[in-house]
């Protein structure tokens, strides 16, 4: 039979009672979670973690929507770009992002990205809050920064990427 969300508890009665680590690594690591379901029942949860975000910061990561527009171009183009991703164990497509430094904002963060991944130079024009995009597998969180690219100004007349040694990264 359907239960109509009515007749269920609230999933806002839920909450966290315990937290242990089971591994960590460099960058994340690895969470068993212990939570009292709205019913009461007791239960527990893997999740990542990420192990480089403080409590100052707004997010863990910042992903970059830029906009080419100008030069020869008739249309304005969305930027991405195309690296292997392990995790995947493929190629992915994708916005140019990357994690935010220690005491660095969002449109800060997202502006370096852009310039060491893709070599541009750009004008933010909207930052979105903090969103979680896996919430099932881990808690990082991501912010939105829009970014206009004058593809006439000088700066951006040759870029030029400017890649960590970890970085194989090509912009489509």
């Amino acid at each position: 039979p359907v239960v109509s969300s009515s007749d269920r508890p609230c999933s806002s009665a839920s909450r966290v009672t315990g937290e242990t680590d089971v591994h960590a690594a460099k960058w994340i690591k690895l969470v068993r979670l212990d939570y009292v379901d709205p019913t009461g029942a007791a239960r527990t949860w893997d999740a990542v973690r990420r192990t480089t975000t403080t409590k100052e910061a707004e997010a863990d990561a910042v992903c970059v929507f830029a906009t080419l527009r100008g030069g020869d171009a008739k249309e304005d183009e969305v930027l991405l770009v195309r690296q292997f991703r392990p995790a995947c164990g493929t190629e992915t497509i994708e916005l140019p992002a990357g994690l935010i430094d220690d005491g660095e904002k969002a449109e800060t963060s997202a502006l370096r990205e852009l310039h060491e991944e893709c070599g541009y130079v750009g004008r933010v024009t909207n930052v979105t809050p903090a969103v979680v995009l896996s919430p099932g597998l881990s808690d990082e969180s991501v912010v939105l920064v829009t970014v206009d690219v004058d593809l006439d100004a000088a700066e951006n007349a040759n870029p030029s990427q400017r890649l960590e040694g970890s970085e194989f990264i090509t912009v489509i």
